[in-house]
């Protein structure tokens, strides 16, 4: 497979998740039972995957023109030093990752365990829930440096 295919898929999966993610917070949002909870967490969660998924979106129409355009892309010296620079900082990015999936996940489990809220969309809480706490057993796993992806291959 190609490395190309393979960079797009990997942009594809944020996308897709985030879409999940941001149409269980619209529901909780619009519903008329959990009005009176909808706070400054939930709305800055909503508005952080809104955007987030107009990045994300702007990132795979960019990587789908960037491949078609060039062939060389991947051993442009800018591209290597835009690898460089995430792959230097990944501490940090995971430690940020960690945070926002964190609070994601305690925003779910308040609102599952809220009394009118719990019916909106229950399945997709739970798979929010649970996807995220085990984004954040890896995330973990990933800041200590324990390779847990190499038990599995």
């Amino acid at each position: 497979m190609k490395l190309q295919y393979i960079l797009l898929l990997a942009t594809l999966i944020p996308l897709f998740s985030n879409i999940y993610i941001t149409k269980y917070l619209h529901d909780i949002r619009e519903s008329e039972k959990c009005k009176d909870i909808d706070s400054g967490l939930v709305t800055f969660y909503y508005d952080f995957y809104i955007l987030s998924l107009v990045i994300l979106v702007v990132s795979v129409v960019g990587i789908i023109l960037a491949f078609a355009k060039y062939t060389n892309l991947l051993t442009h010296k800018n591209t290597m030093k835009l690898s460089d620079l995430f792959l230097s900082n990944s501490k940090i990015i995971e430690l940020v990752s960690i945070v926002f999936t964190a609070g994601l996940v305690k925003i779910v489990y308040d609102l599952k365990g809220g009394s009118e809220c719990k019916y909106i969309d229950p399945s997709m809480a739970s798979n929010i829930y649970y996807y995220g706490i085990g984004g954040l057993v890896v995330s973990v796993l990933n800041l200590v440096n324990i390779d847990f992806y190499k038990y599995f291959v």
